[in-house]
C-alpha cells in the first residue's frame, strides 16, 4: 500500500454535460461526457475544477477503491479561480458515501464484506507555498486507465499565470505530468498535506514545443475561495485590482512625474471611481501590506529573490481581508486609507459591461427582432469565429472602462445573425453593435426588448382603431447603415421565423442568477 496520505479521499468523477450555444442560447448542445479528478474536504464536501463540471446534468462520484458511483450536485461554481465544490445528493448516499463498501461488496471467497465503515477522508491543506524543487505527489484518474494513478514531481516555479483572456491567477507549475482527467485532483508534498489542486498542463505549439508543465492552484487560493462559500452555495467572487498600471522603468517616464531615484513602484494610470477617495491617477504604488513594489510591478513572494507580480497578492485575497496601500504623492510616501477614518481597504470584484462567464454573469439571453438576432456583448461572444476584428477590439476597449464609465449602459447589444426572409431581404450587417432604437439610447438588451414590445403594442392599437398609418423601427448600428422595418410586416415576419427556426419563444431576459454576489460597484469599505 502507497505511503501517501490521503489517497482514499481522492475521487473520480464522471460528467455528462448539456450547455446553451451561445449564438443561438435558444438552443442546446448535444450531449457529451467527460471525466475528472477531485478529493473530499471538509464539511462534507468534494473539491474539483469548474471547468470538470461546467453545464453538468449528471455529475457521479466513485471513490477511490469502490466500485460504486455516488449521484452529485453543484454546490458551488467558481469560474473566477476555477474551482467548484460538489456535495453527494440525498442523506443515504451521503452516509453510504463517507462510510462505505471497502471494495465491491464481496469478499475474496465471494460472500458478502462486512460493511467497514471509515472516517470522512477531509484532506488537510499546506499552510504555506511549496518551495522551489520541493517534491510533490499529483493524485487522480488521468487518461490511459480508469483506477487511480500517482504521479512524481518537482515544483519548478510560482508565478501569475492567464485562466482566460481577462483572468489572472497564482499558480504552482511542476514538471509532474498533469493530463486531461487529473484536473480536480490534488498535489500532496512530503506531509501528505494537499499543497496545490492540478487544472491544467501547457501544450506546445507547431513552432515551439513544450515538455512537462503542469499547474496547480495553491492551496492559499483554494482556501480563500471557501472563504468566498456561503453554506448555501452563493459565492462571492474574487477581488479585482482597482487600478490600472505601467511599469516606472523608463527614465523619462519617472522624469515627467517627478519620481526620485529613491521610490519605487508602479504608476497608476486609472483608478476606479470608487477607489478615487483612497487612490488617485498619477500615484506611484510603492507598497502593498508592507511588501515593497519593484518598477516592474514585482514584489518579493519570500526570501530574498523569489518574486511574482503584486497582483498575485491582491487576487488571492479572500472575502473582507483587508488591504494596505502606500503610495507617493505630491513628494511624500503615504498609507492610503479611507475617509471613514479606518487604515485598510476591503477589495471586492468589480463588473465589466462585457459579460465574462457563462450562467455567472452571462445568461442565455437573446431577443429575435423581426428577423434580427440580438445578443449581449460577452467573453464567450468575443471569442466567436464570426467576431471581427473591429468588435474583438471593442470588447478590450469596453472592458477596461470602470462601471460609472459605461455611458449609462447596463449591457451592450450585438446583432449578430439576420435570418432570411422577405422582411431582411438585402440587409447585411451581422456581429455590429446596436446603439440606438427609434433614436433612443439601447441601455441593455431588456431596455431594446421594451422599446421593441412598446412599438407592437402601438400596431395593435392602431388596428383597434382602424387606422392604416406605417409604424417603422429603425435599428442603428454602430459604423454601418440602419435598418429600417415597417413593424406591422415586422411582427407577421418573426412569428414565421420562428415557427421557421422552432423557436418557443421570440425572446428570453434573465435577471443575473442569485447564487453570485455580483457588486454593481467596487466596495471601498475600510477595516
Amino acid at each position: 500500500m502507497s505511503s501517501l496520505k490521503g489517497k482514499e479521499g481522492v475521487c473520480r468523477i464522471e460528467v455528462s454535460r448539456v450547455d446553451w450555444i451561445v449564438l443561438q442560447p435558444w438552443q442546446r448542445t448535444q450531449q457529451t461526457k467527460a471525466t475528472g479528478s477531485g478529493f473530499v474536504i471538509d464539511g462534507e464536501r468534494i473539491l474539483t475544477n469548474a471547468h470538470v463540471v461546467k453545464a453538468a446534468v449528471d455529475i457521479r462520484v466513485r471513490p477511490s477503491g469502490s466500485t460504486r458511483r455516488f449521484l452529485a450536485k453543484v454546490l458551488t461554481y467558481a469560474p473566477d479561480v476555477d474551482l467548484a465544490l460538489l456535495v453527494i445528493a440525498g442523506d443515504k448516499e451521503k452516509t453510504d458515501f463517507f462510510s462505505s463498501w471497502g471494495g465491491n461488496g464481496t469478499e475474496g471467497n465471494g460472500s458478502p464484506q462486512t460493511k467497514r465503515p471509515r472516517k470522512s477522508f477531509g484532506l488537510e491543506f499546506a499552510d504555506d507555498l511549496p518551495a522551489l524543487q520541493e517534491s510533490v505527489h499529483v493524485v487522480g484518474y488521468p487518461t490511459g486507465g480508469t483506477t487511480i494513478c500517482v504521479t512524481e514531481g518537482v515544483v519548478s516555479r510560482i508565478d501569475l499565470t492567464a485562466i482566460s483572456t481577462f483572468n489572472m491567477m497564482l499558480a504552482i507549475q511542476v514538471d509532474s505530468a498533469v493530463n486531461p482527467g487529473n484536473s480536480g485532483g490534488p498535489a500532496f508534498n512530503k506531509e501528505g498535506k494537499v499543497t496545490g489542486v492540478a487544472f491544467r498542463k501547457k501544450t506546445g505549439t507547431k513552432s515551439k514545443s513544450v515538455d512537462n508543465i503542469g499547474y496547480l492552484i495553491p492551496a492559499k487560493v483554494v482556501k480563500a475561495f471557501l472563504r468566498r462559500c456561503n453554506a448555501k452555495g452563493t459565492y462571492t467572487l474574487s477581488p479585482a485590482m482597482p487600478y490600472r498600471w505601467h511599469p516606472l522603468e523608463n527614465k523619462s517616464l519617472r522624469l515627467a512625474h517627478a519620481v526620485p531615484d529613491s521610490i519605487h513602484g508602479v504608476l497608476l494610470t486609472s483608478v476606479c471611481p470608487s477607489f478615487e477617495d483612497i487612490l488617485q491617477k498619477g500615484d506611484v504604488l510603492t507598497k502593498i501590506d508592507d511588501k515593497a513594489v519593484a518598477d516592474d510591478g514585482q514584489v518579493i513572494l519570500r526570501g530574498t529573490d523569489e518574486l511574482v507580480q503584486h497582483a498575485g497578492l491582491l487576487l488571492a485575497k479572500h472575502v473582507d481581508e483587508p488591504v494596505v496601500f502606500s503610495v507617493y504623492r505630491d513628494g511624500k510616501e503615504i498609507a492610503c486609507a479611507p475617509p471613514n477614518g479606518k487604515k485598510s481597504v476591503i477589495l471586492r470584484d468589480i463588473p465589466t459591461i462585457v459579460r465574462r462567464w457563462k450562467n455567472v454573469d452571462l445568461m442565455p439571453e437573446y431577443l429575435i427582432l423581426g428577423a434580427l438576432v440580438m445578443l449581449p456583448f460577452s467573453w464567450p461572444l468575443r471569442s466567436e469565429s464570426k467576431c471581427g476584428l473591429q468588435l474583438q477590439s471593442a470588447a478590450f476597449d469596453w472592458y477596461k472602462r470602470w462601471p460609472s464609465e459605461w455611458e449609462g449602459n447596463d449591457a451592450l447589444v450585438i446583432l449578430v445573425d439576420v435570418f432570411s426572409h422577405e422582411l431582411s431581404f438585402s440587409y447585411i450587417r451581422p456581429w455590429r453593435r446596436v446603439v440606438k432604437y427609434n433614436g433612443v439610447i439601447i441601455r441593455s438588451l431588456k431596455h431594446l426588448q421594451e422599446l421593441w414590445q412598446a412599438s407592437c403594442d402601438s400596431v395593435q392599437d392602431q388596428n383597434i382603431d382602424n387606422e392604416e398609418k406605417p409604424t417603422f423601427a429603425r435599428i442603428e448600428l454602430e459604423n454601418d447603415d440602419d435598418v429600417v422595418f415597417e413593424v406591422k410586416t415586422a411582427i407577421h415576419a418573426q412569428e414565421e421565423i420562428l415557427r421557421t427556426h422552432q423557436i418557443a419563444k421570440s425572446f428570453q431576459i434573465i435577471d443575473g442568477n442569485p447564487k453570485y454576489n455580483l457588486e454593481k460597484v467596487a466596495g471601498n469599505t475600510g477595516d
